[in-house]
């Protein structure tokens, strides 16, 4: 008896019982006949459901947190801020701007620039069918030019390329795409009530957690401090701090790049008297969001939609939105954001990738954020361990890299 109740023992038996725990769930995970996840995965739906509006509240005042702390440093100025009572009036007065240019600048879309969106893809709609035969008979022109007049080519590159960019094939991908636009809007028009009453309630939740925040913050740390030791929660609150300063900056800057590029985009398509100047530069401007593929995912259907006039408009809106994403890239996107979120091209482009297949457009426009925090993370603990064990490796940056010609392979002489 005294040897069964061995630490020792026991801890052993814990180990087994985990090792056998953690078999039997990755077997009901895995299984086909006993898997219970879909029915967890219906519990969490539930779950959210249930909260999504007061979570969609937090998001929302965390958005608008630059914008009220803008108009509240300016305020404090002015009215000289020197009261609790006077600091809660510029408070109130600082949300009730926040909300009144928000809510102004759609009232302005919706009446200015709504009718004109409106028509411009009753246009699109309307005309599909007539520009896909317009332009299936340039397709087959051209492949019947080239054929006969440059023999040069093979037949078969010829009729593989053609095959490649076989008109139908982009307008039925086309088609889904707006049927699937008409579905959710129809789906959402049904569900209209709950969508409006819910909105309403997260933006209320986001009003009060704007007059409050002070409150929140101190709870959270409050939390942190008692869930962990002194030491722990201060790295823990630090990190949190380099983390809200990197996605503000992120969001706040990639959203200003956006609107700039947007309407420099309308500038541009207004000139070359493109009629689907502002539906294309609100694609433009909307896809730009998304780091890397951003601009060649809005740049595809804007050229799309313009062969609906013609292909020289359309390979001249190309040549536009190329030059246009040329500039941003190179020039307006670094001013801006500097380097906001001080991770390399490959990890940019690893993470919109992957944040693409994990959870689609929101995935692609949040996963360069939450990565750039991870390898922060890492990079902390990496230099920590290599301190404990005593070794000087310092990060190599990319910009310090000098390129040494390598020496060239000597072949080994086998002897007979």
């Amino acid at each position: 008896m005294k040897k069964f109740l061995d630490m020792k023992y026991f801890k052993i038996s814990l180990y087994i019982i985990f090792v056998i725990a953690c078999s039997i769930l990755i077997y009901r995970v895995s299984s086909s006949t006993d898997n219970f996840m879909p029915d967890i995965w219906n519990s969490v739906d539930e779950f959210k459901s249930i909260f999504s509006a007061v979570v969609v509240g937090f998001i929302i005042a965390y958005l608008m947190n630059p914008s009220m702390n803008f108009f509240e440093r300016h305020l404090c100025k002015m009215l000289k801020a020197t009261t609790p009572k006077k600091s809660k009036r510029i408070r109130r007065i600082s949300i009730g701007v926040v909300y009144l240019t928000f809510f102004g600048a759609i009232y302005l879309f919706i009446i200015v620039l709504g009718p004109q969106l409106v028509e411009n893809i009753r246009v699109v709609i309307l005309n599909i069918q007539a520009n896909i035969y317009r332009i299936t008979q340039f397709l087959n022109n051209a492949e019947a030019y080239i054929s006969q007049n440059i023999t040069i080519i093979p037949q078969d590159v010829v009729n593989e390329a053609f095959n490649f960019i076989n008109i139908n094939t982009i307008f039925d991908w086309l088609i889904a795409w707006i049927d699937a636009i008409s579905s959710t809007l129809i789906s959402s028009a049904v569900n209209i009530t709950t969508l409006f009453l819910d909105a309403i309630i997260s933006f209320m939740v986001a009003m009060y957690v704007l007059s409050q925040k002070e409150t929140f913050v101190n709870g959270g740390k409050r939390f942190v401090y008692a869930l962990f030791n002194k030491d722990q929660a201060q790295k823990f609150i630090d990190l949190m701090k380099e983390a809200h300063f990197m996605m503000i900056r992120f969001f706040v800057g990639k959203s200003l790049d956006s609107c700039i590029i947007g309407v420099i985009c309308f500038v541009g398509l207004w000139l070359m008297k493109n009629p689907y100047a502002l539906l294309l530069s609100l694609i433009v401007g909307i896809f730009n969001m998304i780091p890397y593929f951003g601009p060649f995912i809005g740049g595809i259907p804007a050229v799309i939609i313009t062969m609906f006039v013609g292909w020289i408009p359309a390979l001249m809106v190309a040549l536009f939105i190329l030059a246009l994403q040329q500039f941003d890239g190179l020039y307006l996107g670094p001013k801006i954001l500097g380097d906001s979120l001080g991770i390399t091209p490959f990890w940019i482009i690893s993470s919109v990738t992957i944040g693409g297949e994990i959870a689609g457009a929101v995935g692609m426009f949040i996963a360069c954020p939450i990565v750039a925090l991870i390898i922060l993370i890492c990079n902390r603990w990496i230099e920590k361990r290599l301190a404990n064990h005593d070794v000087d490796l310092p990060k190599l940056d990319a910009s310090e890299i000098i390129i040494k010609p390598t020496p060239p392979y000597k072949t080994l002489e086998i002897k007979s």
